[in-house]
């Protein structure tokens, strides 16, 4: 994608199995499909395992069901709202951390791909289901994580491409979403019964969509609570892989967020009034998702024949945005390989085009948790400044896949110490 953007400019027609998949990468025909046509086009439902996972949730719903879902569901991730979750949200990550200091005192190695999707979870699901979620934590976790395992893989090349994946994985991926379903039901008919009382989000939906005398059902807030749990965590579990791969392959930058870290929060615990102080930390965070985005490309279905950037997409054709591609392009981002958090000083970022950075999409269906996951981001990556220092292990060979999210595909193994002072 990004070689093809790069060759052939900000609109592309790539042929694959006979017919031709639309790639836009161009920041203005970005705004271009994603804004000004975006009645002409609609989200890409063709996938059966997202179908089967989310519904008929935000990330898949239209029209009117999808404005009415959105206006219910963003009023809890207004900064205010996000705000008053970071207590909370600063006690679980350190009780989470402290599992690792047995580990920390005998520099051992572990992968921090399943502890940052653990962490993740948590996180995630006491901001949607309230403390209530800690009833069912353990079994959620377990067959989110079985879903995650069973997700089919994008292609490596022609004839992985051509192969169809064996039936015996679609069948572990229903298995893993038929046990989530039993998970989320049976607590849904648990919680109506104290009226959804210490359910986060979840009592949010429940009473703003009775008072508009039509309140979801089990089935709507089912689809609900996955679409914002798995493009809640995985983001995040994922964002904090590569965060962490790139201050180990940075030293200087790393000492840098370190010593904002130490004058900004000291040793104590991060509080909501200090995350805007970490802005070296927040370029920190912001250039490692240009690099790494775990969202890594989105697509669109053509309406009708539609003009974009001058040229025609016909009815019915698939358009991807890959923002691996778009945050690659050497014209908004000189050598566009180099890790660099300078690239988001407020007077860089003013310079660019708003589309050149669209690592939580872009438009009207951008992520409606954006701000909640860049706080959780900075905070996450404070605290373990704060405790810990994570290094490469030897031979860990590094790889970005693109999944439901960019993930390490061989995982990343790191040595965990505690961290030591600076000089």
């Amino acid at each position: 994608m990004a070689r093809a953007a790069r060759v052939h400019g900000g609109i592309a027609r790539i042929p694959i199995r006979g017919k031709y998949l639309y790639l836009v990468s161009d920041p203005e025909l970005v705004r271009e499909l994603l804004v000004t046509h975006r009645e002409k086009f609609v989200k890409n439902t063709r996938y059966r395992h997202m179908q089967a996972l989310v519904g008929q949730g935000l990330l898949l719903s239209e029209a009117d069901e999808w404005r009415r879902q959105r206006l219910i569901t963003q009023q809890a991730f207004k900064p205010d709202e996000v705000a008053a979750q970071i207590g909370w949200m600063a006690g679980l990550t350190d009780r989470f951390l402290d599992r690792w200091e047995k580990t920390a005192g005998s520099s051992s190695v572990i992968d921090v791909e399943p502890e940052f999707s653990r962490l993740a979870q948590l996180l995630s699901g006491r901001f949607l289901m309230g403390t209530a979620f800690d009833e069912i934590a353990a079994r959620f976790c377990e067959a989110s994580c079985a879903i995650k395992q069973h997700w089919p893989q994008s292609p490596r090349g022609l004839w992985s491409m051509l192969l169809s994946r064996p039936k015996k994985h679609l069948a572990q991926f229903d298995a893993a979403v038929a046990e989530l379903d039993a998970c989320i039901y049976r607590f849904l008919t648990k919680q109506r019964k104290s009226d959804f009382e210490r359910c986060g989000l979840l009592e949010r939906l429940v009473r703003t969509s009775r008072a508009e005398h039509n309140e979801f059902t089990d089935r709507e807030l089912r689809d609900q609570l996955f679409t914002l749990f798995f493009a809640g965590h995985e983001t995040s579990a994922t964002g904090l892989c590569w965060i962490h791969y790139l201050l180990w392959r940075h030293a200087a930058v790393r000492e840098q967020l370190q010593r904002e870290v130490d004058r900004v929060v000291g040793s104590r615990m991060p509080a909501a009034d200090d995350l805007p102080n970490l802005q070296y930390t927040e370029q920190v965070v912001q250039e490692s998702l240009r690099l790494y985005s775990p969202i890594h490309s989105i697509s669109r279905v053509a309406l009708v024949d539609s003009i974009v950037g001058g040229y025609h997409i016909p009815a019915g054709a698939t358009v991807c945005v890959s923002m691996y591609a778009t945050h690659r392009l050497p014209k908004y981002w000189p050598d566009p390989e180099r890790f660099d958090p300078l690239r988001f000083t407020p007077e860089q970022c003013a310079a660019r085009p708003r589309f050149a950075y669209i690592p939580f999409a872009a438009g009207h269906r951008n992520c409606i948790g954006s701000g909640q996951a860049l706080a959780e981001l900075k905070l996450v990556v404070a605290r373990i400044a704060q405790r810990y220092r994570l290094d490469l292990a030897a031979n860990q060979r590094i790889e970005p896949a693109p999944g439901t999210t960019m993930y390490p595909r061989y995982g990343m193994r790191m040595t965990l110490r505690h961290r030591p002072a600076l000089p």
